[in-house]
């Protein structure tokens, strides 16, 4: 994914994906790509598919602390506050 004034775009990446070759390059550093993760389905061999959602979100958000990572890894922003998901 890439971002955009700190949101997620999409589209960007999807202009990203038509480049190819020497044209790809300058708008990979123009707007370089993230892996933007939101779930988790298996962890060390664990299916968590039946785990409820928040047990699952905790999960992730533990290991991207134990790994400590960091671009080009994101963790999706969450909320549970109806005016912001709208926003």
């Amino acid at each position: 994914m890439v971002w955009e004034a700190g949101q997620l775009a999409f589209e960007r990446l999807q202009g990203r994906l038509q480049r190819q070759g020497a044209a790809a390059a300058p708008l990979a550093r123009e707007r370089p790509a993230h892996f933007v993760a939101f779930d988790i389905l298996r962890l060390a061999g664990t299916s968590t598919v039946a785990w409820p959602y928040p047990q699952r979100r905790a999960a992730l958000e533990e290991l991207f602390n134990e790994h400590q990572l960091a671009a080009p890894w994101a963790l999706c922003p969450t909320t549970t506050d109806p005016d912001t998901a709208r926003e």
